[in-house]
Formats: structure tokens, C-alpha cells, sequence
């Protein structure tokens, strides 16, 4: 028979051998050694009668040894990383506002408004600024809305827009160039400055040094900014926009005008003129004109142009 000549011709050392032993079936893939649910580096075994694997050793310093030494638990934990090992992980997974940092979940550090952190990295142009110094494409309930990002710089710090338009002011009533304060002939040189807030500091210094407790009414628009304080935020945070970041904002007009439709706040752009911090000279002080966008400086600094701060972040 075909069958009787297969099972002749079969080798005998393919035919398992029992000699003097007993066939003890079990499934418990513990009573077989089998006692960890995870292995580091690829180096566990598989149960055969379950789909878990299984380490070399139950002991939990070998666990750890290969880096699995977390138990994900407390403030600012959500869960662990990846499959565990004797119930500890490699890393964790942190809550909302935490982050994995040197071994642990870590409060995460947010913007300090009024100041460059390096923060504005997180963030994207016509997005929402917030109190918090976080970021966002919609109104978070109750946290307060405080800006519109129109510029990041390349070292991830930014500038955001006012949620509204001041009156309009002069630059100033003295034809003078001020001192400390850049000039900019050329409208392709002045969109290049992007320095609201030192021009601002370099306004405020001088006409402070000069007039006192009445340097405002001499320099009305860079104070307009410097005096700003919507909300919760202090005076001496806002500055008085350098013209390349104005330009900026203009160029994504859309974007924060979309912004400023979900905050239920008016929008922008449509008309009028801005004044920037960035200086010509003596006479006259780069603005830009609304609709169009159209770059001007031939009128003197006691023109009246609306002014719209900036905060750093």
C-alpha cells in the first residue's frame, strides 16, 4: 500500500522518540516559563498556546534594564507608550499641556507674551493667539483670544495683531530723526525690518528722555501702541509695527480676517491707512495704505493714520 511504503521510507530520526517519559499537555504558558507579556529588543519567546510573548525573565530589573522603567501614573500622565514590560514602559504618553521630557511628563512651557520665547514655532500665520501663550484655529472655551499671528521668524519667535484698530494719531508733531532708530530710504530696504518692539523701546526711550511724563503727546502713535492694554494684559507689552511685519499682515489679510470672523470681531484691510515703526528719516515715516497695499512715506510724521499694535510672543 502507498501508505505502508510512505511510513516505511520515513526517516526515524524525524519520528519523535519516547522512551520511559510521559506527554503532560498543559496550556498554561506560565507553568511553562512564559511569564512576561512583552520583551525589549526582540529577544522574548512566544507562548504556543496564545498570541502574547514572552521575556527571558519575569525579574523586573530586566525590564528596566532594557529601559522599560515607567508607570505612566500621575499629573500630567494619559498612558503609556508602546506595549509594556512586567507593566512598565519605555516612555508616556503626557496629557494635553504636558510633555515627554528627560524621563517624565513635564508641564509644557508656553509663550510669555510681550517677549520673544521662541514659542511662535507651534504656531501658524493667521492662527489665534491666546492668553496662555497657546495657539489655535478656533475660540478655546475659557481662555481668552487675544491676537491674530502675522509673523514667525525664522528663530520661532512671533508677532501677533490686535483684535482691533486704534484711532487715528500722528507719528509725531517734531520732524526730527530720531535717535537709535534705524532709517530705511527705500521701501524694499524697510520691509526687511521686522523689529516692532526694539523700534518701539527706541521711540519710547527718546521722546521719554526729552518730554517726560508728556512725551505721548509728542509721539502719540508709538504710545498709542506702548500704552495698549486690552484685557488681562499689562500695559508696556504692545509695540507700534515695523513695516515688514505689516506687510506680512497684509499679504495674509484672508487668513486673519477669518480669525477675526470666528472671534465675532470685526475685520480689516478694508480701508484706511497704518502707521509702521519704521523711520525714513527726519520728515517722514513708512505707512501703509488700505485697500491695495500700497507702501508710502512722502507725508510728514503729523499726519493722522490709524494704528494697530503687535505683541511679541
Amino acid at each position: 500500500m502507498k501508505i505502508k511504503t510512505l511510513l516505511l521510507g520515513t526517516s526515524l530520526s524525524l519520528i519523535p522518540q519516547f522512551v520511559n517519559a510521559q506527554c503532560v499537555a498543559t496550556t498554561d504558558c506560565a507553568t511553562l516559563g512564559y511569564t512576561e507579556t512583552s520583551c525589549p529588543n526582540g529577544k522574548g519567546i512566544k507562548c504556543p498556546f496564545g498570541d502574547k510573548w514572552a521575556c527571558p525573565s519575569s525579574k523586573e530589573e530586566t525590564c528596566a534594564e532594557y529601559g522599560f522603567k515607567y508607570d505612566c501614573s500621575g499629573t500630567g500622565y494619559a498612558s503609556g507608550s508602546g506595549t509594556p514590560c512586567n507593566n512598565k514602559y519605555a516612555s508616556c504618553t503626557c496629557a494635553s499641556g504636558y510633555e515627554w521630557k528627560d524621563g517624565a511628563c513635564t508641564k509644557r512651557a508656553g509663550a510669555i507674551l510681550g517677549q520673544c520665547t521662541g514659542y511662535a514655532k507651534n504656531c501658524k500665520i493667521g492662527q489665534i493667539l491666546n492668553i496662555d501663550g497657546s495657539c489655535s484655529d478656533y475660540r478655546v472655551s475659557g481662555v481668552e483670544p487675544v491676537g491674530i499671528v502675522v509673523y514667525i521668524g525664522g528663530d520661532g519667535c512671533g508677532q501677533a495683531l490686535a483684535l482691533e484698530e486704534l484711532e487715528e494719531v500722528s507719528w509725531s508733531t517734531e520732524i526730527i530723526d530720531v535717535p537709535n532708530l534705524p532709517n530705511y530710504e527705500t521701501k524694499e530696504d524697510a520691509l526687511k525690518d521686522f523689529d516692532s518692539c526694539k523700534n518701539t523701546e527706541n521711540i519710547i526711550n527718546y521722546s521719554k528722555e526729552k518730554y517726560g511724563e508728556s512725551a505721548w503727546k509728542y509721539y502719540t502713535a508709538a504710545w498709542k501702541a506702548h500704552n495698549y492694554a486690552p484685557s488681562s494684559i499689562t500695559k508696556g507689552k504692545w509695540c507700534l509695527p515695523a513695516a515688514g511685519v505689516l506687510e506680512n499682515a497684509y499679504k495674509n489679510i484672508e487668513l486673519i480676517n477669518q480669525s477675526l470672523i470666528r472671534l465675532a470681531e470685526k475685520d480689516i484691510g478694508k480701508d484706511g491707512w497704518w502707521w509702521s515703526s519704521s523711520e525714513r528719516n527726519e520728515d517722514y515715516t513708512w505707512f501703509l495704505a488700505l485697500p491695495g497695499g500700497v507702501w508710502g512715506s512722502a507725508d510728514p510724521k503729523g499726519l493722522l493714520n490709524s494704528v494697530i499694535p503687535v505683541i511679541e510672543f
